[in-house]
């Protein structure tokens, strides 16, 4: 039941697009003509980002005096100079690029858990996806291989790295290419990878195509650990304290909400991605959790640094806002 975001860039120098994903609000962090705060949320249009859309319809951010409104981004470089120059309010990315920002001196804050990583390799909506013929039975074997992963210096690159170092094999052996998701079942089949890290739906579409999965690093090396977060940035969070804590409540309820409701996020789902709605009925859900466990991103820091994503130890103090 998890799905893993294409939210996955480490880097913050990368530039892209915003574009409106619904909501007549051209700028965040002003007023409507009934009195609600206006927020601009960043997400990208996976299943990740169902509590936000199933939130807006059900009311809830309404309910606490906001008018949120969804806005397509491509990757968390761009989310976050977008939310330090006031266009976004919140996004929702890795935990990854979150540290990275701190490792940069950027004030980034955590206000929310979206989604955790699944337990069991059964649950997992990400896996390596290797062809048939492939050598490639276990995480261990990835060991001089050349893996595809969306975004380098990422979270998928870190799962697995941390998986191929948990099953004895040096990450450093493995070669590391960055491919988009929809070209990673192609790239596998005509041999210029030997392996990807996919996520559904792509993961079901190579598994019905003929590919083999091998092992899924998130379960296996990271199980239970927070995948996506909401974050906002400092100056903005401190400014305006109030309506930060009314973004909180508005999107725990829409978390627990998603958590709960299953086909309403398989639904919903259908408007805001371009997952077919027999693909949709396949996938595996995300485990939708609210809650952020400061250890677990202290643990990922920490393998960010053991896999010299990072320099040195970034200063975490407060990353995470209560």
């Amino acid at each position: 039941m998890n799905r893993r975001s294409f939210l996955v860039a480490a880097g913050l120098s990368a530039t892209g697009l915003l574009t409106a994903c619904g909501g007549p609000e051209a700028g965040g962090g002003g007023t409507t003509a009934d009195g609600r705060t206006v927020i601009n949320v960043g997400v990208t249009p996976l299943l990740n980002a169902a509590p936000l859309y199933l939130g807006i319809k059900k009311g809830f951010f309404s309910a606490e005096g906001l008018a949120a409104t969804a806005k397509t981004i491509q990757t968390a470089a761009t989310a976050i100079p977008s939310m330090l120059k006031g266009e976004l309010q919140y996004a929702l990315v890795s935990t990854v690029p979150a540290i990275n920002a701190r490792a940069q001196g950027l004030q980034i804050n955590m206000v929310l858990g979206n989604d955790v990583y699944a337990e069991k390799t059964k649950d997992d909506g990400a896996a390596i996806l290797v062809r048939t013929d492939s050598r490639i039975k276990k995480a261990a074997d990835l060991a001089g291989a050349t893996v595809g992963v969306v975004g380098l210096k990422s979270m998928p690159e870190l799962a697995v790295r941390l998986a191929m170092r948990q099953a004895g094999a040096d990450p450093s052996s493995a070669k590391f290419v960055e491919l988009p998701y929809p070209e990673m079942n192609s790239a596998v089949q005509q041999g210029r990878v030997d392996a990807v890290l996919s996520a559904d739906p792509f993961l079901q579409q190579g598994l019905a195509q003929g590919l083999r999965q091998p092992c899924a690093p998130y379960s296996e090396a990271l199980p239970k650990v927070t995948g996506l977060s909401w974050i906002g940035a400092g100056a903005y969070l401190q400014e305006h304290s109030d309506a930060a804590q009314r973004f909180v409540t508005a999107m725990t309820k829409s978390v627990q909400y998603a958590a709960e409701h299953p086909d309403e996020v398989r639904a919903e789902a259908g408007t805001f991605t371009t997952i077919s709605a027999a693909a949709l009925g396949e996938v595996r859900l995300p485990i939708f959790e609210p809650r952020l466990d400061m250890t677990q991103v202290q643990k990922i820091a920490n393998a960010m640094m053991t896999e010299e994503f990072i320099a040195k130890e970034p200063d975490l103090s407060g990353l995470v806002r209560t």
